[in-house]
């Protein structure tokens, strides 16, 4: 007697090959027995469903017909395919591919039509995949991107098919992996897919791959074909020749002759900075001063790396320029994986981005930016952490709690040095946190204070000398930072602001405390002047919340299609040789949204 089930899963096998090999055609387990067998049926969606009696065609000689696995899909194309990525990427694998059930649950659902034979979805597929490759980060992506534009030029539809749908799931299986692990994108060091990662490749949610779905993966807030083709076009450049030590002087000011002149205009005609015009005038030149055109263009390459748009080509200049073409296009192409990464929002709530390296802070209301700040950030040595929040609480003429770093290095060794610090920054000393007993500086014996077992506490009191200002913005997070205005705005006229200990000055901090307020919509809540004008400390609750996402972004392309870079002021883009403090680039949510 016939297993039917077995014949089932044969013929199943067998059409599978013609279904990846014929464009168009279906993987069909049975015939229904009102169509002829010698007559082709037409599907609801004008698909031919192919008959028992169609002459399959015969596999080639000498390739293997035994499955990989002993699931329905028929494996043979890929049997003597030498496939590197696939033990770059998942080692431990006996097969062809890392994600063989997934694989044939896939093909299952989709009744073993082939996933890949839409053209746009496969190539904002790959489109996708080369962003992954560009960035470096994951080992054996790109040589999988390349066997499956290898499968695809021999004509392999079949075996193009099946590696596409096992890079899906690899593809998911990193994405996901870095939701939960966002650090990864700041330790500039390649991830290789463990047995933990390769979990987070399947879920409900993984078929069917839709464009819409893939959509989902793209990073949303810049532009992705025109990052896409800006990385492109900086692999394609042949490598320029200025190092640092093409400069033999420290500065060159406007009217200065640049050495290597000829090298530094096109570098910048490259980098978009120069017309063409320009680049050939300056060409021909015996020498290239810095003036004219040439000084024009210095000062625009100045200001798209968030640098003092001068002209004057120091040190931060001459750092910027001798940076590798490779280099440009491996930053962005890491930076768009990390804004891939962030939290995505509802436009209909209002958040705020703290781009770190740009010292700059962003508010988006209904999808558009409407405010806009210079910060003051953390210094490399006490760098504002990566997180996300939201603001909960708005104080308005804050005590400042002095934080324990400042207080053992720098608070007590001036009190050592002067009793009349804490009166003249209006401190009080605090027996605890829990117990705010005022303690008298006069009890205690400076001499003999170790600023790291020192039991009490400092307070600074409100005023117009307080270190939080006018207004500090507080949030839940495990690092005691928040948002707050200073006393010291001198210090937003500086390009460089990695100044503070880690929580961020806002230079329009009273702006923003004005919009924070209008963003309630309550009638109980007084104006912002008016409160300050008390001089009484002052908390407001806040019912609608103002989502807060600290950020490191330093390579993008703008809205309108210009590259803007930024200083790397704490190394998390290039390997470095101390490693980075992993509590420092957590990306923890602190809200759940």
């Amino acid at each position: 007697m016939l297993n039917p089930q077995r014949i089932v899963a044969k013929r199943v096998s067998k059409l599978l090959v013609l279904s990846l090999m014929v464009p168009g055609s279906v993987f069909a387990a049975e015939v229904s027995p009102a169509v002829p067998q010698n007559v082709a049926a037409v599907a609801p969606n004008n698909v031919q469903v192919v008959g028992s009696s169609t002459v399959l065609p015969k596999m080639p000689v000498g390739v293997r017909k035994a499955p990989l696995t002993t699931g329905s899909v028929d494996w043979s194309s890929l049997n003597n395919q030498h496939l590197v990525s696939t033990k770059m990427l998942c080692g431990n694998t006996t097969s062809n591919v890392c994600f063989t059930t997934q694989i044939e649950q896939a093909y299952a659902q989709n009744k073993f039509y082939p996933l890949w034979q839409n053209a746009a979805l496969r190539n904002e597929f790959e489109l996708q995949l080369k962003a992954l490759a560009d960035t470096n980060m994951l080992s054996g992506i790109r040589q999988r991107l390349t066997e499956m534009h290898r499968l695809e030029k021999e004509g392999n539809q079949q075996g193009y098919d099946l590696l596409a749908t096992d890079t899906y799931y690899v593809y998911r299986a990193f994405l996901n992996y870095i939701a939960h692990h966002r650090d990864v994108l700041f330790l500039s060091q390649p991830v290789n897919m463990s047995q933990v990662m390769v979990q987070y490749g399947g879920g409900e949610d993984a078929y069917p791959m839709t464009m819409a779905k893939l959509k989902t993966y793209r990073p949303t807030y810049i532009p992705f074909e025109s990052t896409m083709e800006m990385i492109e076009k900086y692999q394609q450049l042949a490598p320029h020749h200025l190092t640092s030590a093409s400069f033999k002087s420290a500065v060159y000011r406007p009217g200065d002759v640049l050495p290597n002149g000829h090298e530094v205009v096109q570098v910048l005609y490259h980098l978009g900075d120069l017309s063409q015009a320009d680049h050939d005038t300056l060409s021909v030149q015996s020498t290239v001063a810095n003036s004219g055109a040439l000084l024009a263009s210095l000062k625009l390459f100045q200001q798209r790396h968030g640098l003092t748009p001068d002209g004057i080509v120091g040190p931060a200049t001459i750092k910027q320029l001798v940076v590798p073409y490779s280099d440009i296009a491996r930053l962005l192409a890491l930076n768009t994986l990390r804004v891939s990464a962030l939290n995505r929002h509802n436009d209909k709530r209002a958040h705020i981005w703290v781009n770190i390296p740009n010292y700059k802070l962003e508010l988006y209301d209904n999808g558009k930016k409407v405010f806009e700040s210079k910060v003051i950030v953390g210094r490399d040595t006490r760098p504002t952490n990566l997180f996300s929040s939201a603001i909960t609480t708005m104080v308005v003429n804050p005590y400042w709690n002095v934080p324990i770093t400042i207080k053992q290095h720098d608070v007590i060794p001036k009190v050592k040095i002067s009793r009349d610090y804490l009166k003249e920054h209006n401190m009080q000393i605090l027996n605890s946190w829990s117990d705010r007993t005022v303690v008298p500086p006069s009890s205690i014996d400076w001499a003999t204070v170790n600023p790291k077992t020192f039991p009490h506490e400092f307070q600074q009191g409100p005023g117009p000398h307080n270190s939080l200002g006018n207004v500090k913005f507080l949030m839940p997070n495990d690092y005691a930072i928040f948002l707050h205005d200073t006393p010291s705005h001198g210090l937003f006229n500086r390009n460089k602001r990695d100044l503070s200990s880690g929580c961020v000055r806002v230079e329009r901090a009273d702006d923003l405390a004005n919009y924070v307020i209008d963003y309630q919509e309550r009638s109980n809540i007084a104006p912002f002047k008016t409160m300050l004008d008390t001089k009484q400390h002052k908390v407001v609750s806040l019912s609608k919340r103002i989502d807060v996402d600290f950020v490191y972004l330093t390579a993008w392309v703008d809205q309108n299609g210009h590259l803007q870079m930024r200083n790397d002021i704490y190394g998390y883009d290039s390997p470095r040789a101390t490693p980075i403090k992993t509590k420092f680039i957590t990306m923890k949510d602190f809200v759940k949204r």
